[in-house]
């Protein structure tokens, strides 16, 4: 019997394992270690836990066969004869189809250069052509011939270590703008005629990466905050308004109610009366008497 010849294709994106792999395939997760290994342990997406059986000099190592249950992250932890603290590793699995992207999602720095790549997963398999069709603006093919130095639109250009005849179908914007967001198509043409396709989400941090709901959401919120602001500043001027003419009202009702409740005693606290009286009719008067 012949080797089995395995389909499913390795990458490794900052650090985290990336395993690409058909339906039903059998794949062994691996994680390596630079130092003699004591012992490994896997845990699968869903949180189970698997012991490794093959635990080799610095390698261990899990077999599945690949299902849509086995996709996202993986996650082994290692311990070494040498350090107690263990060692963790990340593994991402995808079940994939004869194309696919490196990395499904890509996250760049505004104004950064950026690359989006798709491979073939059966191996190194030539490609025909690469196509890219971006969220916003049109579809454009590349290869090769097209590098730093003549981009297209002045943006795109195929990366120098990527290849078409080893199956790569990838672009680098120069430049990665607000409209580059969004999600990516790339075809990649076989020999027999056919064209597969994969997609690619990008993301954009720093400058213009605010979201349309985002903005809305800001927006409503500014003017949903000024509104309220408006109101309570209404109702306090009224309020203030409202108890200043009622203040003047009391006080003129008071002076009234005054005025009216004796108004004898308040004419004659406006108006002294004097009486003066004559000494010489008070003489006259003593001495008529018997």
């Amino acid at each position: 019997m012949g080797a089995v010849k395995l389909s499913f294709r390795i990458f490794d994106n900052d650090g985290v394992q990336n395993i690409l792999a058909f339906k039903n395939e059998a794949v062994p997760i691996q994680c390596q270690a630079d130092m003699p290994i004591s012992y490994c342990g896997f845990v699968h997406p869903s949180g189970k836990r698997f012991s490794s059986s093959s635990v080799t000099n610095a390698k261990c190592e899990v077999k599945i066969n690949a299902s849509d249950a086995d996709v996202g992250e993986w996650k082994c932890h290692i311990g070494v004869q040498s350090v107690r603290v263990e060692m963790m590793k990340k593994i991402e699995v995808r079940v994939v189809g004869e194309v696919a992207a490196v990395q499904a999602n890509v996250t760049s720095l505004h104004g950064k250069p950026v690359t989006l790549a798709c491979v073939t997963t059966k191996g190194l398999v030539p490609l025909s052509y690469c196509r890219f069709e971006p969220p916003n603006g049109s579809p454009f093919s590349i290869d090769a011939s097209v590098n730093a130095t003549n981009p297209i639109l002045n943006k795109y250009y195929f990366p120098a270590n990527k290849s078409l005849d080893r199956g790569d179908c990838a672009v680098t914007i120069r430049k990665v703008r607000y409209e580059d967001v969004g999600q990516w198509t790339c075809g990649a043409g076989f020999d027999d005629g056919q064209e597969h396709i994969a997609q690619i989400t990008v993301e954009v941090e720093g400058l213009y990466t605010m979201s349309t709901a985002s903005v809305t959401g800001i927006t409503l919120g500014g003017i949903l905050v000024a509104g309220i602001i408006g109101i309570l500043g209404y109702v306090a001027w009224k309020r203030r308004w409202v108890l200043g003419s009622r203040r003047e009202e009391v006080e003129e009702i008071e002076v009234q109610e005054m005025g009216q409740q004796n108004p004898e005693a308040t004419a004659q606290r406006r108006v002294p009366v004097i009486t003066v009286q004559s000494p010489s009719t008070t003489g006259r008067s003593e001495s008529t008497s018997p």
